[in-house]
């Protein structure tokens, strides 16, 4: 059974070179922002650096979070996700994605190179595990027992289908063989957890049954992983970096194409919105507000521009948003008496949906708003 993350009870955070400093203290108890590297070196004011900390990911993540170190003065948790996984599929031979650029690639390189440019713990450069790949499963498992630092976290993004009831007891058997904490990314398009009605409860079960589990790169699903006893998750700070698709596939776009405007987290409803969506819904009435330092009693329906000033502002209220629920989480000892505060936080949030919906004139059948399936699912299942 996973022991529930200690809250508040972290170590300094800072550079750590050595590789035999365990990953999991480091890291447990904290949600981190998951934000790509084009935007770095700048050390965003939104993140809580006691509860919290960064992953980046994208091009040349090891040089820029160099940067963010040495010239932004960034003294947080950081974990670098090279996202091998987009674009490289693992194999049972080549599990990971070893650097290219040298004439005897290892795992060890790769690791070490994490830890040279900041990072507070490694992630191996697993590649995209297929919907039944279970050789490949298992190819992971076989390379992780060779691992001998203690300052790394296994990646394992596999496809949404692994939490499917036909698959979910194999993912958590290959889970518990893994000795390292180990960080699950879900692939598929859209939110991964509306694939299914059984996922939502079966990544609880992933969650709760294995030790050391992490969930990154996904959205408010972090927050339950959390209350459930993950050591550790991540929240992207767009779209792009909250969800994956598989090598080769492109990410779908709801509405189609045109400028791409933020989405915007609604803090009574506990849902992402796009910006189109939401100054539609508002068009004839007032807009939901929210109190956060960035928005300070402004109306969440000022988004609706594709510049990048409104990109981070929307992206800080986002950011600032969730943090706060974080630290509610903190405030409750871990075990039962968390998970019952999120699932009432989560059952308010379902709630409101009508009532909102009545304020502005509309239904979640005619342009209104709709509760997203996971936080249907989060509000009703059981609570332990």
């Amino acid at each position: 059974m996973n022991r529930p993350a200690p809250f508040g009870q972290h170590p300094p955070a800072l550079r750590v070179l050595d590789a035999s400093v365990p990953a999991a203290p480091i890291l447990a108890g904290r949600v981190l922002l998951h934000e790509n590297t084009r935007y770095i070196p700048h050390q965003r004011g939104a993140i809580d650096n006691s509860l919290g900390g960064v992953v980046l990911t994208g091009d040349n993540a090891e040089t820029r979070a160099f940067k963010l170190r040495t010239e932004a003065g960034f003294t947080g948790t950081m974990l670098i996700d090279s996202a091998p996984y987009k674009s490289y599929t693992a194999t049972e031979d080549e599990p990971f994605l070893l650097p290219h650029d040298q004439m005897f690639p290892s795992l060890e390189d790769s690791l070490s190179f994490q830890k040279a440019g900041g990072a507070s713990a490694a992630l191996t450069p697993t590649g995209y595990i297929p919907p039944a790949a279970s050789k490949i499963l298992k190819a992971v498992i076989r390379e992780a027992h060779r691992i001998e630092r203690a300052d790394t976290v296994v990646t394992l993004p596999v496809d949404v289908t692994w939490l499917s009831n036909e698959r979910v007891d194999q993912l958590i058997a290959a889970c518990t063989r893994i000795k390292q904490p180990k960080a699950l990314i879900m692939v598929g398009q859209f939110d991964p957890l509306e694939h299914l009605k059984v996922n939502p409860a079966n990544l609880r079960r992933v969650i709760t049954e294995v030790e050391n589990m992490m969930l990154l790169r996904s959205d408010l699903a972090a927050l339950d992983a959390m209350a459930q006893g993950a050591l550790c998750a991540g929240i992207g700070v767009s779209s792009t970096v909250r969800h994956c698709v598989a090598p080769g596939e492109r990410a779908a776009v709801s509405g189609g194409g045109g400028p791409q405007y933020p989405s915007v987290l609604m803090p009574d409803l506990m849902c992402f919105t796009g910006a189109q969506a939401l100054s539609n819904r508002y068009a004839n009435a007032e807009s939901a507000t929210c109190s956060c330092d960035v928005c300070d009693g402004r109306g969440l329906d000022r988004f609706l521009k594709a510049d990048g000033e409104t990109r981070v502002e929307a992206e800080d209220h986002n950011v600032l948003t969730w943090s706060a629920w974080v630290g509610e989480m903190a405030c409750y000892e871990a075990g039962p008496k968390r998970k019952a505060w999120w699932q009432a936080k989560c059952a308010a949030a379902l709630a409101r949906y009508p009532l909102e919906n009545e304020r502005i004139g509309l239904s979640a059948g005619r342009a209104g708003f709709k509760p997203p399936s996971p936080l249907e699912a989060w509000a009703t299942l059981p609570a332990s």
